[in-house]
């Protein structure tokens, strides 16, 4: 009895450490490159800035003035690649000011 249960154990640790926890790649996020945020000018209306940069992945409720495009890498359960860039218009919709992390 005692032999066939060292021979369990031993057969399911053998079968368990061939067994990894994989961490999959994940982004976050619009990637934004120094070319699209070289096209940004101050003046630029809403839907221009869209066209440039897509869909803002934050948008405020209570600030409704400030686009932010936020984006990640995580590999291997570590991010390594992040940016941020935040975008603010006026009143009356026009960019106001560009500010990047």
């Amino acid at each position: 009895m005692i032999i066939r249960l060292i021979s369990v154990f031993v057969l399911s640790t053998a079968l368990l450490s061939g067994c990894s926890i994989y961490k999959m790649d994940i982004q976050q996020g619009n990637y934004i490159t120094q070319e699209a945020i070289s096209q940004l000018k101050p003046g630029m209306n809403r839907s221009e800035v869209q066209e440039v940069l897509g869909t803002p992945l934050l948008t405020d409720d209570f600030r409704q003035n400030r686009w932010d495009y936020v984006f990640y890498i995580e590999e291997k359960g570590q991010v390594s690649k992040k940016s941020s860039l935040a975008v603010f218009f006026n009143d009356q919709g026009i960019v106001s000011d560009i500010r990047q992390d």
